[in-house]
């Protein structure tokens, strides 16, 4: 019995020694290979008139802060909001300087899905907004994201 309670505690012993040496590895101070974010979030007008569809898309300037070049996504949503997701849903966009482009779509678009066979009948949404911003290079927005929370409302122009 005594060996029976020995071998029990030494299980017990084994996995917390286990899970302390997994929480080492997994770090609580985030990846150090990520590179630093800055949550983002605002909202989108055109014409003086709330979106109520789109994405807006920020890209790292080179030399400007945006060396590892992920760039951040964001689905505007029908009260015209957005928040950007660079690697993890709403965590921001890198720190520096970026262009940002903009889409805006019908409300009633609804992404393809996948057929049985894993393909998918993918059709561009007709964009519905002026057509300079959609492009990076002919985006006239530009921004820069510091750490910390950042709010850019964005007004489309025709």
């Amino acid at each position: 019995m005594m060996i029976h309670t020995s071998t029990a505690k030494l299980r017990v012993l084994g996995s917390i020694m286990a899970l302390t040496l997994l929480a080492s590895f997994v770090g609580c101070g985030g990846d150090p290979d990520k590179p630093k974010l800055g949550r983002v979030s605002g909202k989108v007008t055109y014409k003086g008139k709330l979106v109520d569809a789109g994405h807006v898309v920020f890209t790292p300037i080179p030399g400007k802060g945006g060396e590892t070049g992920q760039s951040a996504t964001g689905e505007i949503d029908s009260s015209g909001q957005y928040s950007m997701t660079t690697f993890n849903t709403n965590d921001g966009a890198i720190v520096g300087q970026h262009i940002v482009t903009v889409e805006l779509r019908d409300k009633d678009y609804k992404s393809p899905q996948p057929k049985p066979d894993g393909t998918i009948d993918y059709i561009m949404p007709k964009s519905l907004g002026p057509k300079n911003y959609a492009k990076t290079d002919t985006s006239p927005l530009r921004c820069t994201v510091v750490e910390g929370s950042n709010t850019f409302d964005i007004e489309l122009k025709d």
